[in-house]
């Protein structure tokens, strides 16, 4: 019984196409020692992080490791990190940033992957709404009596 590939052959054949495109406009990826790498997403929404950790891990060991081995191990590690996504209440249209150091065993024939670093980007309109917020809760009776106080003063 043979297995079955983890993505689509379509979709690894667009992959691969686009490592070149990738290598050209985007720094995704650097080597950090012979074969360790650090793998960067840039400012991406939350659910196309899958396709761009996979497109760099193809251009930075697409011509060093197997095809299967990157497949298998990439999708390992995306389960993984689909995990931690939703342990930190990220939602799929929210603006992320993932970087993660990756090396290549050769013995084990394994890519191995450190713990990612995710960073959850907020809009301005995000940040202004969550600073009314804590100084409401933070200040709120402060606020009210300085209300008051103009008030008295009016």
């Amino acid at each position: 019984m043979s297995k079955k590939p983890w993505k689509p052959v379509e979709d690894v054949e667009r992959d691969k196409q686009r490592v070149a495109e990738y290598e050209s406009l985007y720094p995704g990826f650097s080597f950090t020692k012979a074969t360790v790498v650090e793998l960067r997403t840039g400012i991406i929404i939350a659910a196309r992080f899958a396709d761009k950790i996979r497109r760099a891990v193809f251009a930075a060991f697409g011509k060093m490791v197997p095809e299967d081995v990157i497949l298998r191990d990439v999708g390992e590690f995306n389960k993984k990190l689909y995990e931690m996504l939703i342990e930190r209440g990220i939602g799929k249209l929210d603006l992320v940033r993932i970087s993660v150091e990756v090396s290549y065993d050769p013995e084990q024939n394994k890519l191995i992957f450190g713990e990612p670093k995710i960073e959850k980007l907020y809009t301005e309109q995000e940040v202004k709404e969550l600073v009314e917020k804590l100084v409401q809760e933070r200040c709120g009776d402060a606020l009210r009596k300085l209300e008051e106080i103009k008030k008295l003063l009016a």
